[in-house]
């Protein structure tokens, strides 16, 4: 039985091209569903028309900025054939009734159709967003939210995601708002720029940080490559800076020689989840650095002793959403696919797994499974009491 590694990437990696339901030829109905990815790139599409309200782009100029450069002419086709389906779930409803897009702007169809062109021309305003079920509004506050932090972002794009976010808080009730499980990725935290700036420049970084026992520790490091990994982000630091390091702080320099079981060599590298850093601040080497250049891949083995083993089946093979796993063994089984990976965080795998229950038939080990069904229960529970609520609220009404 043959099997496959999903390598994981370095945060400054080329986004990879998405597959559509609809580029295969599926139904409306199917195809009306909605993956993390395209929820995302609509949610970036949506922002930047609503930015560049009148102007003019063509659906190809859109297709390289939200999806990739293609390949060659028939990957094109597919990218364009893309953005245009967005376009259409932007702006319009599904047959059943259910919210298909935002429905944020008008767009010039006439112009669209002949010529290819995108421009939108009239921005229909929050009001549009009445009607959203509590679990929208708060997928939408907490993606604006993302992009508002998106570090990858121009610094006029945040701004406007800022703007947007200000004015979407006020209808989402404080707690609704779990930013990792619903965009896939945490809030940037605090100390991201100051690390991904140390990188640039090869310099080393004084950090106090918060260790897995909730001690504060003050390391002297050199930061190497931050990554995401399970929606969060995490820098790999290497600790072998006593040649480089100033005198007057040898003292905060630790290279751990113990031996890591799942190298099988000294725990020289450090992964630290960047929300963990307390303080922090670059300091200038006394001499240029020479640090390895290792894979993101092989750095997670570094942090992965306290990981757990996890397993799940899939309805059918080659989903979308198994590509974004770092390092997860794929195999085929039956109709689907069995997928193994080593997870850090238990909640978020909980949150992934809810996410993709469509295509997910079974999942191990058992601990996790009973977690995910009563947090699935939890929310479906909370949804029959607001949908009760609502129900009273429009008999009184009447």
């Amino acid at each position: 039985m043959s099997s496959a590694k999903v390598a994981a990437h370095a945060i400054d990696a080329g986004d990879e091209a998405e597959d559509e339901d609809g580029a295969n030829g599926k139904g409306h109905k199917k195809s009306s569903f909605q993956t993390g990815s395209e929820v995302d790139r609509r949610l970036r599409l949506m922002l930047f028309l609503s930015a560049h309200m009148g102007e003019e782009y063509s659906l190809s100029e859109l297709a390289v900025r939200f999806i990739g450069v293609p390949k060659n002419d028939d990957e094109r086709k597919k990218f364009v054939q893309t953005i245009h389906k967005d376009i259409n779930t932007l702006t319009t409803v599904s047959d059943d009734g259910e919210m298909a897009g935002s429905q944020f702007f008008d767009i010039d169809w006439s112009l669209l159709e002949a010529e290819g062109i995108v421009c939108a021309t009239n921005s229909l305003g929050l009001e549009r967003l009445a009607g959203i079920s509590p679990q929208y509004m708060s997928m939408l506050t907490a993606s604006v939210n993302y992009l508002a932090h998106a570090p990858l972002l121009p610094a006029e794009e945040r701004s406007q995601a800022v703007d947007l976010y200000d004015r979407l808080r006020q209808y989402v009730e404080p707690g609704q708002t779990p930013w990792l499980s619903l965009t896939g990725y945490e809030v940037e935290p605090r100390s991201f720029g100051i690390v991904k700036k140390a990188i640039a420049e090869h310099a080393l970084l004084d950090m106090k940080y918060t260790d897995g026992s909730g001690r504060i520790r003050e390391r002297l490091v050199a930061p190497s490559k931050i990554y995401v990994d399970e929606g969060v982000y995490y820098v790999a630091l290497w600790t072998d800076v006593e040649d480089v390091a100033p005198a007057a702080l040898h003292k905060i320099v630790h290279k751990d020689m113990t031996i890591n079981k799942e190298t099988g060599e000294p725990r020289i590298w450090q992964i630290l989840r960047i929300a963990r850093i307390e303080e922090v601040q670059e300091v200038e080497p006394t001499k240029p650095m020479q640090i390895p250049d290792v894979s993101v891949s092989d750095l997670r083995k570094w942090s992965i002793e306290t990981s757990t083993s996890a397993a799940f089946i899939t309805d059918q093979p080659h989903l979308e959403f198994i590509r974004t796993l770092g390092d997860a063994e794929v195999e085929p089984c039956g109709e689907g696919e069995k997928v193994r990976l080593q997870i850090q965080s238990d909640s978020w795998f909980v949150a992934f797994c809810i996410a993709h229950a469509r295509h997910i038939l079974a999942v191990a080990p058992e601990t996790l499974r009973t977690m995910i069904i009563a947090r699935a229960k939890r929310e479906l529970s909370m949804l029959d009491e607001n949908g009760e609520a609502d129900s009273a609220e429009e008999h009184h009404a009447r």
